[in-house]
């Protein structure tokens, strides 16, 4: 039977933590690249740029 790292890691809480703060930080990221990749590609489509 094969253990699951997953499961390990997230045992001591404060990888826990840490984890929750990493996933966070990226789920931010990524909402603000998309928004300014949607804003880019508004001022092509106009031609502003």
């Amino acid at each position: 039977m094969k253990r699951d790292p997953f499961n390990q890691y997230i045992k001591d809480p404060d990888k826990k933590a840490r984890l929750y703060l990493m996933i966070t930080g990226a789920m931010i990221a990524t909402t603000i690249l998309i928004v300014i990749g949607t804003l880019i590609f508004i001022l092509i489509l106009v031609g502003v740029i």
